[in-house]
């Protein structure tokens, strides 16, 4: 059964809400527009990452409760250094730290948004079972060496 749209209510902030202005006065069409455009930018952004499926695992459980945005975002690579050297991430998912954040750095800002934006929608969805499939839906083509 197909849901029908429902209207919603949102509070904006000064700075978005002067961003909506400037794009026009129909906000409705401009918020589903803009965030079909970025949540495609964030699949653009997964193709172009090349994860293996221990070093998705790693983000993920990195990102388990912390929370980035979008001038954080670019700083991944600074978590995952500290992940490895105060959590020991990198032993938990047998992954080689200094080459996944040397990776993590090498990204762009939209890349790094998109992993981010992964990671939120993996821990958003997750119903008690952790399974590779998981990983997998949420981070899409992402994960090499499939």
């Amino acid at each position: 059964m197909k849901k029908e749209p429902r209207t919603v209510s949102i509070y904006l902030r000064p700075a978005l809400q002067a961003e909506l202005e400037t794009r026009g006065d129909n906000r409705n069409h401009i918020i589903h527009r803009d965030l079909e455009r970025l949540y495609t930018l964030y699949r653009l952004a997964l193709r172009e990452v090349k994860l293996t499926l221990p070093e998705a695992w790693f983000i993920v459980d990195m990102l388990n409760g912390s929370l980035m945005d979008a001038n954080t975002a670019g700083l991944l690579w600074a978590s995952a250094e500290d992940a490895c050297a105060l959590d020991g991430l990198d032993k938990k998912w047998q992954v080689d730290g200094k080459a996944l954040v040397k990776k993590l750095k090498a990204l762009s800002h939209v890349q790094a948004l998109a992993l981010v934006d992964a990671a939120e929608r993996f821990w958003q969805a997750n119903t008690g079972s952790m399974e590779d499939e998981d990983i997998k839906k949420f981070f899409g083509v992402a994960i090499a060496g499939d």
